[in-house]
């Protein structure tokens, strides 16, 4: 065989090589197809996962059971409203109450609502001492005299306590607080004495 016929054949056997492949099908060093990004093994789209915000809540978590907010909370002078009295300058005021007198404190809701439900809230969130009535354990009594810097004044048998504005309602299954009921009050928390001002 001489040179010229030998390189036919070194050709045609390599070209025929490199169309069939060593495994004797498709094309010989084929590179696999580059995988589509965000693709599923069926080349369709792979969803996006939501952004969190879009995600519903549960009601686990969120709690939906019924409860109370409390805003602009402050301590206040809470009066018994039977036993306060009020002058001009310059009159002396006096007020007396006996042992075992009571009052309550003041509400003001949309709706109907038990007011000790309400006052156990508080308890338990603004402070252990708040309470719905005060009950005075000894007799009380005191004089003031409006000073002539005033032009009026009061005396007053009360205590110590808390006014505040209130919400109750639940949280939906988005987190979101919807208010079924508000108002304001003004409880006693501490023991019974009498104030002026």
């Amino acid at each position: 065989m001489n040179a010229t016929l030998t390189r036919a054949c070194t050709a045609a056997a390599l070209g025929a090589f490199l169309a069939i492949g060593p495994g004797g099908v498709g094309a010989a060093f084929a590179e696999d197809a580059p995988t589509s990004v965000n693709s599923d093994q069926d080349g369709n789209s792979i969803p996006e996962a939501p952004a969190e915000a879009d995600v519903p809540m549960t009601p686990d978590g969120c709690p939906p059971d019924p409860g109370f907010r409390f805003y602009h909370v402050k301590s206040t002078f809470v009066n018994d409203k039977a036993k306060t009295v009020y002058g001009q300058s310059g009159v002396t005021l006096s007020v007396s109450v006996a042992k075992g007198h009571t009052w309550t404190g003041t509400f003001t809701y949309a709706a109907k609502l038990s007011e000790s439900v309400l006052v156990a809230a508080a308890e338990e969130t603004i402070s252990g001492s708040i309470s719905y009535a005060k009950t005075t354990t000894v007799t009380l009594g005191g004089s003031w005299t409006v000073p002539a810097s005033q032009r009026d004044g009061w005396l007053a048998l009360g205590s110590k306590g808390y006014s505040f504005n209130w919400e109750r309602g639940s949280t939906n299954g988005g987190c979101k607080w919807i208010v079924s009921n508000h108002g304001t009050a003004k409880l006693p928390a501490l023991s019974p004495y009498i104030a002026h001002s």
